[in-house]
Order: structure tokens, then C-alpha cells, then sequence
């Protein structure tokens, strides 16, 4: 059953999301296309409570071109739980369009366990091994008070361990290269006398830095 929705109905639940987050460049190309003509297939959507099970690009493209009051083509689907709408909607966005990233892949089985489904369905709807299941669940995630978390790639080393809310909310801000990628592009910086010395807020970064190295890397004893 499909029909037109106004967007403003939808409810856009993270809970059934498969995806750490909207990817900004993904929504751009969709509105690209939605501006030159290009019909896009319906969403995905929960027939009695109007969840979204696919289609978040494809409505934040919508919302950016014309507003909240726009329409967009629904299918709505009948579910016989929670379970079930999280399976379909890792199923539908691991098939087409934008492909989910390890860490997305990652957030799907950390979830899993919410909705009481066995890693091995997960990965069958991932379309990885089971191996590559085991491999991330490893690899990439973390625990905290709050239950599972997925590392980014500068935090991986933790995996398994259970986190303090501080290195939660590091985490969050983290980026996703190897932790030396940032260390290099500081002493490149200061090496080749690249520093904007008349920016306070780099100045002042640079001081907090220098402090923090000293106290962290004083040798044992001396504390």
C-alpha cells in the first residue's frame, strides 16, 4: 500500500535507524536529483504508527527543497513488532542506495541486542559473515552505563572495555583516523612554522596541549 505523506506525519525514530547518523553529502546529491526531475522510489514507513523503516535521506532532501508541508510516496507496510521493522529497515538500506559503513554495520548488531535478534540474523541482513559479524562486535564496540557503544576509528582500542562517561562523550567527538594522523598534523604544524600565532583560540589550544603533555607524560614518581 503506497500513498502520499506529508513529512510533518512521519515520526523519525533512531531507534529503528540502522545508520550512526545522516550523511549531509548523500542528502545534497538527492536533492540534486530531485531537482532535475529524477523520480525517487517511496519510503518505507510503519502502516499504523508511521514510522520510517527507509527513506531518511530521501526525506531530508524533501524537507531542505520544500519545507515541511511537502509531500513524499510512502509504501506502508505492516509489522508484527519492533523486531521485525528493525530487521526490515537494516535489510532495505544494506540492499540500495547509500552503503552502510563498518561502523553503521557495527551499530546494527550493537542493537541487536535490544530487540533480542542473534547476531547471525544481523549479519544475514548486512550481508557479511558471521565472521565479519564476531569481527566488529569485537573490534568496535564498547560498553557504558548506558549499554553498547560503537567506537570510531581513533577510539577502537577500547574495544570491550567498559567506558567512563568522559571517554563517552571523547568518543562522540572523535574522528575517525588513527590517533597518530592528529598527532603528526600538530608537530607538522609547529615543525614547519605553520602556526597562526595571531589566533587566540589556536594559541590557547596549543598552551591546554602543552600543559596536558607534561602532567600525562611525566615519568612514574615524580607525580
Amino acid at each position: 500500500m503506497s500513498k502520499k505523506l506529508k513529512l510533518s506525519k512521519l515520526v523519525l525514530d533512531y531507534n529503528f535507524y540502522p545508520r550512526q547518523h545522516l550523511n549531509n553529502y548523500h542528502v545534497n546529491e538527492i536533492i540534486e536529483a530531485l531537482k532535475a526531475g529524477v523520480h525517487m522510489p517511496p519510503i518505507v514507513a510503519d502502516k499504523s504508527s508511521y514510522t520510517v523503516v527507509d527513506g531518511w535521506h530521501r526525506i531530508e532532501a524533501v524537507r531542505r527543497l520544500w519545507g515541511e508541508k511537502a509531500s513524499i510516496d510512502a509504501e506502508l507496510k505492516e509489522y508484527a513488532s519492533e523486531a521485525e521493522m528493525f530487521q526490515d529497515s537494516i535489510r532495505l538500506n544494506a540492499s540500495h542506495g547509500q552503503a552502510l559503513s563498518a561502523m553503521d554495520e557495527a551499530h546494527c548488531l550493537a542493537k541487536a541486542e535490544e530487540f533480542k535478534l542473534e547476531p547471525a540474523v544481523v549479519a544475514t541482513l548486512l550481508n557479511i559473515t558471521t565472521e565479519r559479524a564476531d569481527e566488529l562486535v569485537s573490534n568496535r564496540l564498547a560498553i557504558s552505563s548506558d549499554g553498547p557503544i560503537v567506537l570510531k576509528g581513533s577510539t577502537a582500542f577500547m574495544a570491550g572495555r567498559r567506558l567512563t562517561q568522559e571517554q563517552v562523550d571523547h568518543n562522540k567527538k572523535a574522528g575517525g583516523l588513527h590517533p597518530t594522523f592528529y598527532i603528526n598534523q600538530v608537530a607538522s604544524m609547529l615543525e614547519s612554522d605553520s602556526v597562526n600565532w595571531d589566533d587566540a583560540r589556536i594559541v590557547n589550544g596549543l598552551k591546554r596541549l602543552s600543559h596536558l603533555l607534561e602532567e600525562t607524560l611525566k615519568p612514574v614518581g615524580t607525580q
